[in-house]
């Protein structure tokens, strides 16, 4: 069992995807944007993983990232992108700040995310 922080905005698709990891056997936190997200990192145990979107209010995944990735304890924390938000530009970036995987909303399988996340969160990390 693994501990996944998901980290959106939109409370319709942050529930499918809690309700499926808590299924499966991982424990979840939630935060609505990258702001809280950061509180969540400070004031609790690393997650294994990370899920994260891109648009959301007060700070958005791709300003998460920049400031996590400063961090040497967060530098390697595995981040998988969980968005609606399809811009080329924008996707190039969070791969360049170390996304390991893109799932895209509009089109996604949830047993692929699902594998994808406990891949991520079996394997050991660095900087832990």
């Amino acid at each position: 069992m693994g501990a996944v922080l998901v980290v959106d905005d939109d409370p319709d698709g942050c529930e499918a995807v809690t309700l499926a990891l808590r299924k499966s056997g991982q424990a979840v936190r939630i935060a609505p944007n990258g702001r809280e997200a950061l509180a969540a990192l400070i004031d609790a145990p690393t997650p294994d993983v990370v899920v994260l979107d891109v648009r959301m209010p007060e700070m958005d995944g791709l300003q998460f990232l920049e400031v996590i990735r400063s961090y040497l304890r967060w530098s390697h924390l595995p981040v998988v992108l969980l968005t609606a938000f399809a811009d080329r530009p924008v996707i190039d970036r969070a791969q360049e700040l170390g996304v390991n995987h893109v799932f895209m909303k509009a089109n996604y399988q949830l047993p692929a995310l699902l594998a994808c996340i406990e891949q991520l969160a079996s394997k050991p990390r660095r900087n832990a």
